[in-house]
C-alpha cells in the first residue's frame, strides 16, 4: 500500500517537473533578485503552477508543494511562509536532487518539527538545462492520517460501526516508531523505542514475529523493510483475537468432526466393497490369462473408471491372444521351412550324377516351397557367363536344350549375385526386365536369386520367380542361403568325383595299352594295336596315329573295322 502510494505521486511530480509554465517560472526564480518585481511575479506563478499539481481531479496528492533551490532555499511554496528559509533534510548535502524518490523524514525543522513528513521529489530542468531546482510534494499530518488508515488491515467497516482489531504501524531506523491512534487524527512519533522488529531489520526484510507489545498482549506480528527508506512496516494482531473464533467454534467442530468421522468409514466400506469386488475379479482374470487361458475375459459393463479398465484388459487380453497365435504359426512355419529344407538337402545330396541332382534340387524346391519356377545357372571356364544348368517347366526344358546363358553384368540379377556374392531381392519385376531376360516367365513379378559359392569362390546362383509381388521375406532368404551352401558343396563334390573317375579310366587306359604293346611286333603293328586300343578305350568312332613327318601311320575307321 504504501510503496504504490509513494509511486503514485512520483508520477504525478514526473508529469509537473515537464509543464512549460512551471519550468519557465523556475528559471526566472533561478537567475532573477529574489527582491525584484519579475521575481515576485515568477513566483505568483510558480505557487499557481504548484497548487494545480497537488490537486488531481479534486483530490489532494500532497499536503504542500515547493520548488527548491539544490541548496535548500525554497524559492516558492504553496505554503508562502515557508518560502525563503531553508530546509534542514533539504539542505543536507546528501540530498539527491538528480533523481526521483520518495523519502520519510522525522523531525525537520521547517517541514515537520517532531513528527513524521513524506517528501517526493524530482528534478527540475529550466531551459533545457542540468537540474538546477528540485520539485517537492510534502505529505503530512492529515494526508499521512489517511494513509495510515488505508494501512489498517484488521480494521473492519461494519455499517456505521468500525471495528478495530490489531494495528499496522511504521517502525524508523534507529528507534522511531510511528502510529495512528484509535481516534487520532495525524500520526503520532515516538522516538527512543526499542521494538522486537528493529533486532530483525540486518536479519531479513520480512517475516514474522511472536512478542508482547507496550500493552502487554501476546502478538503475532509480520513485517517488512523497505532498505531504502530505512522504515519498515509492521502489521500485529492479538492472539487472543487469532484463536477467539476458532476456540468458539471447538464444541462444534468437534461435533462435526465425529460424525464426519463415521459417515466417512461407511462410506469407505461401501465403496471399498463395490471397487474390491470387479478388482478381486479382474485379478482372477489376469491370473487366468497368465495360466495360458486366453480366452479369459472380463465383463466390462460399468460406466465407470473401472468399466473403462475392464475394457481396455479385455483389448489387451484379445491383442494377446492373436499375437500368441501369430507367433505360434510363425514358429509352425519356421518349423516347417527347417525340415522341409532339410528333406532337399537329404535328397540332392544322395544323388550322385551332377546333372541329375541339380535337376532335382529345383524339382524338390518348386515342390516343398510352392515356388512358381526354380533355375540353377553355373558359371562357365571363363567366369564371364552363367549358363543355365537346370530348370523347372517347359520353359526351363527348352532354354536348357538351347545352352541359354546370361552375361555377369550388374544389370541383370544372377550378374549381380555372381559378381558380388551376395543374395538379392527384387519385390516389383520391371516389364522392361521380362522382355530382356528369356528365363524370366511373362507372369513373374517378384524374383530372389542367392549365390552357389565354396570358400568364397562362386560356382554360380539359385534363381526362384514368384507371380504375386513381393512374394518373399527375409526367412526365404536365409533358407534359401542355406540350402545353396549345402548344394554347392554337393556340386563340388559331384565334379570332382567325375573328375577322379576321368583320371582313373585314363589311368586304365594307358596301362592295357601299355600291356599290348609289350611283345616284339613290327611298327605297323605296333600302331595298328595302339590304335584299336584306343579307339575301345576312348570310345572315339575314328582313331589315327601319325609318326614323324612321314606318311607312316595306320588310321581305324568304325565303319572299316578290318582296314588300317
Amino acid at each position: 500500500v504504501l510503496q504504490a502510494w509513494s509511486a503514485e505521486r512520483e508520477q504525478r511530480l514526473q508529469l509537473g517537473a515537464q509543464r512549460s509554465a512551471l519550468t519557465e517560472a523556475t528559471s526566472v526564480l533561478l537567475s532573477a533578485p529574489s527582491n525584484s518585481s519579475r521575481f515576485r511575479s515568477a513566483q505568483e506563478a510558480a505557487r499557481v503552477e504548484l497548487d494545480d499539481l497537488r490537486l488531481r481531479q479534486g483530490q489532494a496528492l500532497f499536503s504542500d508543494m515547493l520548488i527548491v533551490r539544490p541548496d535548500g532555499t525554497i524559492l516558492a511554496a504553496t505554503r508562502t511562509a515557508w518560502e525563503g528559509q531553508p530546509s534542514s533534510f533539504l539542505s543536507n548535502a546528501s540530498f539527491p536532487i538528480s533523481e526521483l524518490r520518495s523519502q520519510p523524514v522525522y523531525d525537520d525543522s521547517l517541514l515537520a518539527p517532531g513528527a513524521l513528513t513524506f517528501i517526493s521529489f524530482t528534478p527540475l530542468h529550466p531551459g533545457g538545462s542540468a537540474a538546477a531546482a528540485v520539485l517537492v510534494g510534502v505529505n503530512s499530518d492529515l494526508r499521512l492520517a489517511a494513509l495510515f488508515e488505508e494501512m489498517q488491515i484488521f480494521w473492519e467497516q461494519r455499517g456505521v460501526y468500525r471495528v478495530e482489531r490489531g494495528r499496522t504501524f511504521a517502525l524508523l531506523a534507529p528507534d522511531i516508531l510511528i502510529q495512528l491512534d484509535r481516534y487520532g487524527t495525524t500520526p503520532d512519533a515516538t522516538s527512543g523505542v526499542r521494538h522486537p522488529i528493529f533486532t530483525q531489520m540486518d536479519v531479513a526484510s520480512s517475516g514474522t514475529m511472536e512478542y508482547v507489545n507496550d500493552s502487554g498482549d501476546l502478538v503475532l506480528a509480520g513485517f517488512e523493510w523497505i532498505p531504502d527508506w530505512g522504515m519498515g512496516i509492521v502489521a500485529e494482531l492479538p492472539q487472543e483475537d487469532i484463536f477467539a473464533e476458532i476456540n468458539s467454534l471447538a464444541p462444534f467442530s468437534l461435533a462435526l468432526i465425529g460424525g464426519t468421522t463415521v459417515v466417512t468409514l461407511i462410506l469407505v466400506a461401501l465403496v471399498a466393497n463395490q471397487l474390491l469386488r470387479p478388482l478381486g475379479s479382474l485379478s482372477h482374470a489376469a491370473e487366468r490369462l497368465a495360466g495360458g487361458d486366453w480366452s479369459s475375459r472380463v465383463d466390462a459393463g460399468r460406466e465407470d473408471e473401472l468399466g473403462a479398465l475392464a475394457y481396455n484388459f479385455n483389448i489387451m487380453a484379445e491383442e494377446l491372444s492373436t499375437l500368441y497365435r501369430s507367433l505360434e504359426s510363425r514358429v509352425d512355419e519356421r518349423t516347417r521351412q527347417i525340415r522341409t529344407a532339410s528333406e532337399v538337402a537329404r535328397a540332392i545330396i544322395s544323388t550322385p550324377s551332377l546333372e541329375d541332382l541339380m535337376q532335382r534340387a529345383v524339382d524338390l524346391l518348386q515342390q516343398q516351397f510352392s515356388y512358381d519356377h526354380v533355375s540353377i545357372f553355373l558359371l562357365d571356364e571363363e567366369g564371364s557367363s552363367a549358363i543355365l544348368r537346370a530348370a523347372t517347366g517347359e520353359l526351363g526344358d527348352a532354354l536348357r536344350a538351347q545352352g541359354y546363358s546370361i552375361p555377369l553384368s550388374p544389370t541383370n540379377i544372377i550378374g549381380w549375385v555372381a559378381s558380388n556374392n551376395q543374395p538379392r531381392l527384387i519385390s516389383e519385376v520391371k516389364p522392361s526386365d521380362v522382355t530382356t531376360r528369356s528365363d524370366l516367365m511373362t507372369t513373374t513379378r517378384s524374383e530372389l536369386a542367392v549365390p552357389l559359392q565354396i570358400a568364397s569362390r562362386v560356382l554360380g546362383a539359385i534363381d526362384v520367380q514368384s507371380f504375386a509381388p513381393d512374394a518373399f521375406r527375409p526367412q526365404d532368404i536365409e533358407m534359401l542361403q542355406t540350402l545353396a551352401d549345402q548344394l554347392s558343396a554337393a556340386i563340388q563334390n559331384a565334379r570332382l568325383a567325375q573328375r577322379s573317375a576321368n583320371t582313373a579310366d585314363r589311368a586304365r587306359l594307358v596301362s592295357r595299352v601299355t600291356a599290348e604293346l609289350s611283345a616284339p611286333m613290327e611298327l605297323h603293328e605296333v600302331m595298328e594295336r595302339a590304335a584299336r586300343a584306343l579307339q575301345r578305350g576312348l570310345g572315339s568312332p575314328e582313331v589315327m596315329i601319325k609318326v614323324g613327318q612321314t606318311e607312316t601311320g595306320v588310321r581305324l575307321d568304325e565303319d572299316k573295322p578290318n582296314q588300317a
